[in-house]
Parts: structure tokens; C-alpha cells; sequence
């Protein structure tokens, strides 16, 4: 997300009388100064939209507090990026997950993704931005979270016997060698233990920032220091 400071700051500064024809593109949260706009959060619903199937006008309030919720912790962890040192998302990345969206997109709807994407007025490129965006902070979140995360050969034996051999035998495939499985089933288990960790680590960067939030229907108060 764009830094929007500049534009917080007039906004605030300025009281421009509008014409009845004119939108004000108000603000509805800021993070340590950056703001997040109605516009922003009208997008997030949209690509909710396209993501999920459903409609705008069927989500609930909940469905909107969450998507707000998004954009803070977005902002937190872009805020993140800036200052950390990683292997930026890069072209070829970002084109193979885009494949994957689509063909998952397509497996379970009834018109084209293309189309898709037009009806919810985005763009591919938009969409790459996105993708990109994504990538970027899921990289930060493990390289922050995976060195904390310990897995134990105890467990990774215990679901090689208890869920993996299960798996295989309701499909009908061979076993496959515990020596084999065990680096996929470790690294399985590391990316549980890292979603378990997030909200946590989500929280405390809450915790420490400035979140102002300005719509009475979505966030409860301001929060942090």
C-alpha cells in the first residue's frame, strides 16, 4: 500500500466544500500515519468477492470488519518489509502463482477468469501487484517465524503413522517410505506451527503501532501507543 501521509495531512488541514456530484474518498483507519481509505476497503471487499464467489452485497458486517482487519495488519507487515532484508518476490513467482489462482479459479466457476477479473474492474496487473504484495509478506512472515518454530522427529513419526498412511491408504496409493516422507511432512508441520504463531506476532505489532480507525461499524478504538 501506498504511503498516503501527504494526503492524510491535507485532509485533515482542508475542508473543501463539494458539489453534489463529488465524492470524498474518506478515510477510515490509519497506521502510523499511513492511511487506510474508503476506496481501499471497498477494493479488499471486491477481491474478496472475486476470491470467494460471493458477492459484495451478501457479506456481512463481520465479513467487512474482517477485510478492515486485513488492510491493518497489511499495512503493519508492509511496514515490516521496508525494513527487512529478504529476496524480493520475483517475476517467475509471481506467474507461477497467478497460474495456480487461475487454475483453481476456473475449476470452480462458472465464467472465465478473465471475465472475473473485468466484473470485479481489476486488472491482471493489478492482480500481479497483488500476488506480488502477498509474496512478499508471506516470505516475511517465515523468515521471522520459521527460526522460533522446533519440530521434534517424534513428531513427524507420530504423523507419518497417524494421518499420513491413513491418507494413502483411503486413496488407494502405494506407501511411500518414512524416510521419504518425513522432509515433506516436517516442513508441513513448520508451516502449521508458523500459522498458529502469526496472530500472535500480528498482535504485538498492533501493540506497538498507532491505529486509529475512524468508521464507528468496523474496528471497536483506537488502538496502540
Amino acid at each position: 500500500m501506498q504511503n498516503r501521509w501527504l494526503i492524510f495531512a491535507t485532509l485533515l488541514l482542508f475542508s473543501v466544500p463539494l458539489h453534489a456530484a463529488e465524492v470524498l474518498d474518506r478515510i477510515v483507519a490509519s497506521v502510523n500515519g499511513h492511511v487506510i481509505l474508503q476506496s481501499d476497503w471497498d477494493e479488499e471487499l471486491e477481491y474478496q468477492s472475486l476470491m470467494s464467489g460471493h458477492e459484495v452485497q451478501t457479506m456481512t458486517a463481520a465479513d467487512r470488519t474482517a477485510a478492515l482487519n486485513r488492510l491493518v495488519d497489511r499495512e503493519l507487515l508492509s511496514e515490516q518489509v521496508s525494513t527487512t532484508e529478504f529476496g524480493q518476490t520475483t517475476a517467475d513467482e509471481i506467474d507461477k502463482q497467478l497460474q495456480q489462482l487461475k487454475s483453481d479459479y476456473v475449476s470452480n466457476a462458472q465464467i472465465s477468469w478473465s471475465a472475473a477479473v473485468a466484473s470485479h474492474s481489476f486488472t491482471e496487473s493489478e492482480i500481479r501487484d497483488r500476488i506480488a504484495l502477498e509474496l512478499n509478506q508471506l516470505k516475511l512472515i517465515d523468515m521471522r517465524l520459521r527460526p522460533l518454530v522446533q519440530i521434534d522427529n517424534s513428531a513427524v513419526e507420530d504423523y507419518y503413522r497417524r494421518k499420513f498412511l491413513p491418507e494413502l491408504q483411503r486413496s488407494g496409493a502405494q506407501p511411500i517410505p518414512f524416510a521419504e516422507a518425513a522432509p515433506k511432512i516436517r516442513e508441513v508441520l513448520i508451516q502449521q506451527k508458523i500459522n498458529e504463531a502469526l496472530p500472535s506476532w500480528l498482535q504485538t505489532l498492533r501493540s506497538q503501532a498507532k491505529i486509529r480507525v475512524f468508521d464507528s461499524t468496523s474496528l471497536s478504538s483506537d488502538r496502540g501507543q
